[in-house]
């Protein structure tokens, strides 16, 4: 039997893969994620300590709070994960996920300006706040100055090359979060309802999800070709398109009451 060290009075809430996450009741904006007592749960809940300490402060990353001996203390997001969001009927408007887009690549090249991988890029790993920003998280076992990470993305945002997820690589990141950015698009995953066995299969053979009707389609083509050198170069591309985008103007008629609503 598994016994965690979570801090007196905490409250577990879910398992999050290497780790099980709590909370204490008086402070409700916060989560600790407590590690398993499994010597390979543990080595990557170090590394994740490592990480957070070095990133610091980033807009679309979540906000590191402590760590003591019980374990890693972040910022809790309202709504939580980008996947389960979708999965119980969550919504987005297209303005809203092409900016979750664009603010996912910024982050991601924030990441890899401090000589970190994420190495397991995916909606189960990104967090919509209160405010309905999106925030990268989760480094348990990423990797770090060069390190091999511990974990490895999931078939649909793998790399098909071995040699590029393993390290991972940039090449690598970036095939993830075309992949990514497919997710955001269309709430699903690469191949969604396929055997992971079989995912992995059409991705090593180069045969990926049609995407000539979702939007931002070139970009995701771009990342999962191999074309862009840097996430800073997607996040870029999806910034021209922002831009370019008219903003949408609506005539009120004398009298009438128009009511807007924050989604």
């Amino acid at each position: 039997m598994l016994i965690l060290n979570p801090p007196p009075g905490a409250k577990a809430l879910m398992p999050a893969g290497y780790s099980c996450i709590c909370y204490m009741p008086e402070r409700p904006d916060e989560i600790i994620k407590v590690p398993l007592p499994i010597d390979v749960c543990m080595e990557a809940h170090e590394i994740e300590k490592q990480i957070f300490s070095r990133l610091g402060k980033h807009k679309s990353i979540v906000n590191f709070v402590k760590s003591d001996e019980h374990g890693i203390y972040l910022d809790r997001a309202k709504y939580g994960c980008l996947r389960l969001y979708y999965m119980e009927g969550g919504t987005a408007s297209l303005t809203e996920k092409t900016k979750w887009c664009h603010d996912v690549a910024e982050a991601l090249e924030y990441v890899h300006q401090k000589n970190v991988r994420h190495a397991d890029l995916s909606g189960r790993n990104l967090l919509i706040d209160s405010a309905r920003n999106i925030l990268l998280c989760d480094f348990a076992g990423s990797s770090i100055d060069d390190k091999p990470a511990i974990v490895r993305a999931e078939p649909g945002y793998r790399h098909p090359d071995e040699a590029e997820w393993k390290q991972p690589t940039i090449r690598s990141e970036i095939h993830s979060l075309g992949s990514v950015i497919f997710e955001i698009m269309t709430g699903k995953k690469p191949h969604d309802g396929l055997e992971e066995h079989e995912i992995v299969q059409l991705i090593e053979q180069g045969k990926y999800p049609d995407v000539s009707n979702v939007p931002l389609n070139d970009t995701i083509e771009k990342c999962w070709k191999g074309v862009f050198q840097s996430a800073a170069e997607v996040a870029q591309v999806i910034a021209s398109q922002i831009a370019s985008q008219p903003v949408p103007v609506k005539s009120v008629q004398p009298g009438w009451i128009c009511e807007c609503r924050l989604m």
